[in-house]
This record gives structure tokens, sequence and C-alpha cells, in this order.
């Protein structure tokens, strides 16, 4: 069974986005990045200070939709692209799909997380996003957080991956081959964030061919977020 495979990027995440393409060769997945006009973000994202980026932004549950609504094939992947990409991703994806379930997410600590989600091409689960969007537009906030809170009422499968194969920073032991990782970020801020995705994914992939593609604001803070790890690990071991 193919899988298409649905991502959003822009320049800034150039850097995911190549890297992506070069490292994720698995022929069952059908890639379908969308990108989306750098202008976009700078105006919609970041607009309350002391929340979610994504707070009251509805395009990801937008985009979501629409593939949800045109796909012709049984099962879609809609992701992150800041995601660290390994091996065996369609190997281990499958029993879920085996087991008939409508919806599959990440797990990050306690609650679901929606940058790597399964997801059925079925009346259930378009309607079930269409509730996520709605709550939103009645009062703005996090999309992730609508999950979370409407997921218990949803009536049909839905599933949480293996936590060490397909799984979040916070939930990784460290030991496990995982196929997926989501990095979280430390919430220092805009930039900082940004700085702290690209070191993580440096710790599992090669990435200096794709360094070319970091914006030169954020290269700064990427030297300042090793300081601040230098700085709290001598506070810790001191």
């Amino acid at each position: 069974m193919s899988v298409p495979w649905y991502y959003m990027w822009s320049e800034k995440y150039r850097f995911f986005h190549e890297l992506f393409n070069n490292t994720m060769k698995e022929p069952e997945f059908i890639v379908n990045p969308i990108h989306i006009d750098q202008s976009f973000f700078d105006k919609n994202l970041h607009q309350t200070e002391g929340t979610h980026a994504w707070n009251g932004c509805t395009l990801k549950i937008d985009l979501l939709i629409e593939r949800l609504e045109t796909s012709s094939h049984p099962y879609i992947l809609f992701t992150d692209i800041d995601i660290i990409v390994k091996n065996n991703i369609y190997k281990n994806l499958k029993q879920y799909i085996d087991n008939d379930e409508d919806m599959v997410f990440l797990q990050e600590g306690e609650k679901l997380n929606i940058g790597f989600i399964l997801l059925k091409t079925s009346k259930e689960v378009i309607d079930f996003w269409k509730l996520v969007k709605s709550k939103m537009l009645e009062s703005p906030g996090h999309d992730q957080q609508y999950v979370n809170d409407l997921i218990n009422i949803y009536t049909g499968k839905w599933a949480k991956f293996d936590q060490q194969i397909f799984t979040c920073s916070n939930l990784w032991d460290g030991t496990t081959d995982f196929s997926i990782l989501q990095p979280l970020s430390s919430c220092l801020g805009k930039e900082f964030d940004f700085a702290e995705k690209i070191f993580n994914t440096a710790q599992h992939l090669e990435v200096q061919d794709y360094m070319q593609y970091v914006p030169e604001d954020i290269i700064p803070f990427i030297y300042k977020f090793q300081e601040l790890l230098y700085q709290s690990y001598h506070a810790v071991n001191s």
C-alpha cells in the first residue's frame, strides 16, 4: 500500500526540507511537500507572547482537512518537517494500518503530539478535524491542545504510536533505534527554539551539507544554545 506523506515547509525550514528529501527513501511513501511562503508564517505565528507559536492559526488543520478530503488513498501521513527521520518507517507503521486504526498520534508525555499523524481518509476522521477547526474559530487556541481536549469524545478507533519507535524527545530512552523522533524545544524563544531543533537533529544525522540552508540569523543561536547546555551540564555536575 502506498501512503501519501504531506508536510508544510517554508524557506526558513529549507534545512529540514532538503535533509528529509535526501534521507527518506522508502518507496512505500509518496512525498508531497506543501510549500508556504515564509511571509505567511512571519505574519501569523508568534502573535501572542507567552502562548504557543501556532496559537489561533488554523493553516495546518485547513491543509490536513483538504488532503483528507481529496486523497484517493485509504491512509495519509500528515507531519511536521522538523522531525528526525531514520529507517523502517513503513515497516513499523504498517501494524497500525493492518489494525484498521482511524488516527494514530505521537505521545508527548501525557498528551498527544500532532507532529506526526497517521490518518484514515474517512468521513469520521474528517469530521473530527472539522470539529477541531470549529473550536479554534470559536476560541483561538493551539490546534494540538484542542485535539487533546476533543479526542476523548471521538467514537472511532485511535491509538498512540510505540513511544520508542515513533517518539518525542522527552520520551525516547536513548537506546532504542527509533524510526521517527520529534525533537521538542525548550521554549527559550523563537530563535533559540529553531536553533535547538537543528542542534538536536545534528546529534542523529549528518547535517553538514545542509547547514548552507540555515538562516544566517539562526547560526549565532546554535552556538548560544550549545553554551547554555555546557553551562547547565557543569551546574548540575559541579
